[in-house]
């Protein structure tokens, strides 16, 4: 069959790969896949937009984004001996720097080769460990809120 022209690339989330550093305060980054368990991925850019309506635009408005508070959140089921699992719901109780830690997002395309890292300093924040029927899996949830801007890579990045 020819392919077809004009055809969508559509980016599907199973292939973005989400890692952890397990260990932000050692004295070097332990990456550990955010996979298990999580099977919803969302992503808020939380824009501050400013508008502004000039004189020449005859009513109609400028808009410009002049800041932004990025948040990913994480939902699925609780597995408990994942490691990912394990330190982030360990931190539940916990405040300020204890919250706090690196998460890296990588797109890969179908060769398995990543074409965009996405690195930032975050926050791990409304942490949610159980909830649900008796006879379900625990549903769970977690938001990692940007700390300040994130280091963008663009093109083949290779692993590391």
């Amino acid at each position: 069959m020819p392919a077809m022209e004009n055809q969508p690339n559509l980016l599907v989330t199973y292939k973005i790969q989400l890692d952890i550093n397990t260990t932000p305060s050692g004295a070097s980054e332990t990456w550990t896949p955010l996979c298990a368990g999580f099977n919803n991925i969302s992503e808020a850019l939380n824009e501050a937009v400013q508008q502004y309506f000039f004189l020449c635009q005859k009513g109609f408005a400028n808009n410009y984004v002049t800041g932004m508070a990025p948040v990913v959140t994480l939902t699925g089921v609780r597995i408990i001996g994942d490691t990912a699992q394990d330190y982030i719901f360990g931190t539940k109780y916990k405040t300020l720097v204890d919250r706090e830690t690196q998460l890296r997002i990588t797109r890969v395309n179908d060769d398995g080769e990543s074409t965009s890292v996405i690195t930032a300093n975050v926050t791990m924040q409304n942490i949610q460990e159980f909830s649900g029927a008796t006879t379900d899996g625990s549903a769970i949830s977690v938001e990692f809120a940007f700390n300040g801007a994130p280091t963008l890579s663009q093109g083949t990045v290779g692993a590391g």
